[in-house]
């Protein structure tokens, strides 16, 4: 049992993140700030996962109601139609309710009551589709006739326990810019916190998410600069199909390389959830300490520092703080979860999929002739990056609904595709990454909002250091599949190109808050406008921003300095370190 199974008086919560053993069951956890938890879901492809089992101690025999915190996740588009479902048997016995056909929001739903003996007992979670049934927690009540509160974090154990050690830098986010800024910051002797949502780092470049690197590094005048990103970048590359394999990412290189490092603590499973700062009569504010909470324990921890560096992609660190920032609403780059299918030499059934996207109607890559954006047809031209959703809603708030669109996008295509049009009899679907794959969220704002005319203009700031060299690329829905968008929502996309001449040295202003003294930032949440992020965006472009955060981070630390003092006084010692040997 694990330290959050909550006992209060005669009640029994256990989080998802708590149960003992998963079984086939993912902990999904990139939805936690906006629906209050992570979740188990059930992401079996069509095949019934595993049960998720753990256990929990009954405080006295009796009658206890059961609820579960679900949501038919489907019934935004088709009502009453519930395919990701499940069982709960607690006791050995088995609840008659059938979970996840409560609607389209987040909510407790009633599983009735059970009889339950004193003493330690098994709580089982029993997909019955493989459809994406999803649990955040299980509540058994002796008071029958409670409700419990409708915001699941309410459930969780309080008291925010403040950790006794005070780094040099936090660095939220650990993907290829939170990475190269803690080992940065590590190598150059400061004590560093990386804070991290989830078990396996990479971000977007990891096996949960399969997208390869792009940009260049190691550019003149900054020849060193680069040199971090190269460590964490894999031996081989495959973008789309059964190539794009788990191993390919290499996460556990990468783990070992942050685990080498006796200056970084790492914090795996930990979401940012509030920034504690302090203000003056002129406006800037510092961070004096960052709010955590440990899906695995279901415990905030407080964590002190004296510099921070958002490298979430969201800004979700800066918003917490109030840093300045901007997000397009509408119109901005979507969400991708790769996914593929394989073949097996012997035929292989799909179930229909009602509550998907129709597709029958209507032309998609990979459907008969029907080319992708690159003009790959067939079982290649499924699953890339183009199948992209979320491009006309809030990309933060509206997060899992963009996923749920890919879902129901993925499926549907393979529905038409098996069951409609008979192709693909010996293939089955192989993998689809759960996590999705962002763009483009919040951009905090810095000293210089970097534009696209600043680019084509070749501006040249005297604190240009990071090269960008992918050029201007912005993705908006495909008008080719217009007629595959009948539901409203577009989740095929087409990328619109313009090249500059290559490298733009991106500002070191560009990497710091305008209005949080002590905040950095690095990766895709960086100082830029909407369409300048179409080059900045790319990884080992965020990975170089996080190592110049990591050394700018050094010369705070040795002169009592914050992070404007280094342009303002300090420039010269930052761009002379990457132009010679001490990276």
């Amino acid at each position: 049992m694990k330290e959050d199974s909550i006992i209060k008086e005669d009640s029994i919560f256990v989080g998802a993140g708590a149960f003992d053993d998963y079984g086939g069951w993912s902990l999904d956890t990139q939805f936690i700030l906006n629906m209050g938890s992570e979740y188990l879901l059930a992401h079996g492809l069509g095949v019934p996962v595993k049960d998720a089992v753990t256990k929990a101690a009954i405080p006295c025999s009796g009658k206890y109601r059961l609820w579960v915190f679900t949501k038919d996740w489907a019934a935004y588009w088709k009502q009453n139609m519930a395919p990701g479902i499940f069982k709960v048997i607690a006791g050995g016995k088995e609840s008659d309710v059938v979970f996840g056909t409560r609607g389209p929001e987040w909510g407790w739903q009633d599983g009735g009551i059970i009889e339950m003996e004193a003493g330690e007992t098994r709580i089982v979670l029993r997909d019955l589709t493989g459809f994406e049934g999803r649990c955040a927690g299980v509540f058994l009540t002796r008071n029958t006739g409670c409700t419990p509160p409708g915001d699941i974090a309410n459930m969780r154990r309080g008291g925010n326990k403040v950790l006794p050690v005070k780094y040099d830098l936090l660095v939220a986010g650990g993907g290829i810019a939170g990475m190269c800024a803690a080992v940065s910051a590590a190598r150059n002797d400061l004590k560093t916190a990386l804070v991290h949502d989830r078990d396996v780092f990479g971000g977007n470049n990891s096996s949960e998410v399969r997208v390869w690197l792009g940009g260049e590094t190691n550019f003149e005048p900054f020849p060193k600069l680069g040199n971090i990103v190269r460590e964490f970048d894999q031996k081989n590359r495959a973008h789309y199909g059964p190539e794009n394999t788990a191993e390919i990412y290499e996460d556990e290189k990468k783990l070992l390389i942050l685990k080498n490092e006796p200056n970084i603590d790492l914090f795996p499973g930990y979401c940012v959830t509030g920034a504690e700062t302090s203000g003056n009569a002129a406006g800037q504010n510092r961070i004096k300490n960052v709010t955590v909470y440990n899906v695995k324990t279901g415990c905030y921890e407080v964590i002190q520092a004296d510099l921070f560096a958002d490298c979430t992609g969201d800004g979700t660190l800066g918003f917490f703080a109030g840093a300045h920032y901007e997000v397009t609403t509408n119109g901005h780059m979507g969400m991708t979860n790769t996914w593929h299918i394989e073949e097996t030499g012997t035929e292989q059934k799909f179930p229909q999929c009602p509550w998907a996207i129709d597709l029958s109607k209507a032309d998609f890559p990979g459907r008969k002739k029907t080319e992708s954006v690159y003009g790959q047809t067939g079982a290649e031209a499924l699953g890339g990056w183009y199948w992209e959703g979320g491009m006309e809603h809030p990309p933060i708030e509206m997060a899992e609904y963009a996923r749920d669109t890919n879902f129901r996008a993925m499926y549907g295509a393979v529905d038409c595709l098996k069951n409609t049009d008979g192709d693909y009899k010996n293939y089955y679907l192989k993998f689809a990454a759960y996590i999705g794959g962002k763009r483009e969220s919040r951009r905090l704002f810095g000293d210089i909002i970097l534009s696209k005319s600043d680019v084509f203009s070749r501006t040249a700031f005297p604190d240009g250091i990071v090269p960008s060299t992918w050029n201007f690329d912005v993705h908006y829905p495909d008008r080719k599949f217009y007629a595959a968008f009948h539901e409203g929502d577009g989740f095929l996309t087409i990328d619109y190109h313009e090249d500059f001449p290559a490298p733009f040295f991106i500002p070191y202003r560009c990497l710091y808050s305008r209005n949080i003294e002590n905040l950095f930032m690095a990766g895709r949440d960086v100082s830029v406008t909407h369409d300048a992020l179409g080059s900045v965006r790319v990884m080992r472009t965020g990975g170089m921003m996080g190592e110049v955060v990591g050394m700018a981070a050094r010369i705070c630390g040795e002169h009592g300095a914050l992070p404007r003092d280094v342009y303002e006084r300090y420039l010269h010692e930052l761009l002379d370190t990457f132009r010679g040997s001490r990276v």
